[in-house]
């Protein structure tokens, strides 16, 4: 049985406890990326034996971060040490780990969680769960600070990375007083915001150029442009010479369409095909579609892994989302 706790309580778990693996979630973004990163600082500065682990390795869009090279494959990599004490990070559910991850976790001790995602019932034998913050990296500044660690630059620079990344550069709806806070504490601690923003929001690879473009030359909307979905296959990576974290991001030109109620993308992917959701308020693609795929995230963004073909997912997705968007049309009308 998992059992709830607060941040400072983590902090004493960690405290008492060494041989460390910090955990992220498959596809690692910027807030799981910068967090477990950020982490890891942090738990070095105490003099504890750790090593960030991460489905697939470190993403080449955050590898400019300090610390990136130390950041092992779940998948492939032979850890240093045999990890007593095992911390999910970001991870809004056990299976999000990926099968290297469970195995990994589950050969831990001890198996602590730290997240953000209101759809994580909890898993592990304690966790901390905080579905209103826009990132994980919100909580893992407060959490670094209840370890009585001083943030340093590297910290911080990560921590800023994982707290924009989730909000959207602070343009989101998730954004709240808090965020503006833990990222200024990030400022304060030596983050340059300028150089974090050019890197992550003003800087594209001519492959990543290319994707975008392939990618929504595939753009469909439904007739009364409420839903916009487009696809992106092995070929197009291929094609445009990228590679697949150049997909992140991409989610993003499709909902910000106007009139454009829920964005689906479909993703092709080895094990099957990842969704990639958002919607605008009052539209909840994680309650009314990724759950009932077996998904999760946030309100207006979430995702779900299908193990069926590209063109299946989309469709059964899709069906989904359309029958979302009618169901609260029709409770706005009503209300």
């Amino acid at each position: 049985m998992s059992q709830r706790v607060t941040i400072e309580q983590l902090a004493d778990w960690l405290r008492d406890r060494d041989d460390i693996v910090v955990m992220g979630h498959v596809s690692p973004d910027g807030d799981a990326t910068g967090s477990t990163l950020a982490l890891w600082h942090a738990l070095r500065a105490m003099g504890k034996r750790a090593v960030v682990c991460l489905p697939g390795g470190m993403p080449l869009l955050y590898a400019w971060l300090s610390g990136a090279d130390q950041i092992l494959d779940t998948e492939t990599d032979t850890l240093p040490f045999e990890p007593k004490t095992a911390l999910a990070v970001d991870v809004s559910e056990y299976d999000r780990l990926g099968e290297a991850g469970m195995k990994r976790f589950d050969s831990c001790l001890y198996q602590g969680v730290l997240d953000h995602h209101k759809t994580n019932e909890g898993f592990g034998q304690l966790f901390v769960l905080d579905g209103e913050a826009a990132a994980v990296g919100e909580l893992a500044v407060d959490l670094i600070t209840a370890l009585g660690v001083g943030m340093d630059a590297n910290m911080a620079e990560c921590l800023f990375v994982a707290i924009s990344t989730d909000c959207g550069n602070f343009n989101y709806s998730n954004t709240r007083p808090q965020t503006f806070i833990a990222a200024a504490r990030c400022v304060e601690a030596g983050a340059s915001a300028d150089r974090i923003t050019e890197k992550l929001y003003r800087t594209r690879t001519l492959g990543r150029t290319r994707l975008l473009g392939a990618v929504l030359a595939g753009l469909e909307v439904s007739p009364d442009g409420k839903v916009a979905w487009a696809r992106l296959t092995d070929e197009m990576l291929r094609c445009c010479d990228a590679d697949k974290e150049d997909s992140e991001g991409i989610i993003n030109y499709l909902i910000e369409m106007i009139g454009v109620k829920v964005a689906v993308l479909a993703i092709e992917r080895q094990e099957g095909t990842k969704l990639s959701l958002r919607s605008k308020t009052p539209f909840n693609v994680a309650r009314d579609v990724a759950v009932p795929l077996g998904g999760g995230g946030h309100d207006c963004a979430a995702g779900v892994l299908l193990a069926m073909p590209l063109e299946e997912a989309l469709q059964k997705t899709l069906a989904m989302a359309r029958e979302a968007v009618d169901k609260t049309t029709a409770e706005m009308i009503n209300a």
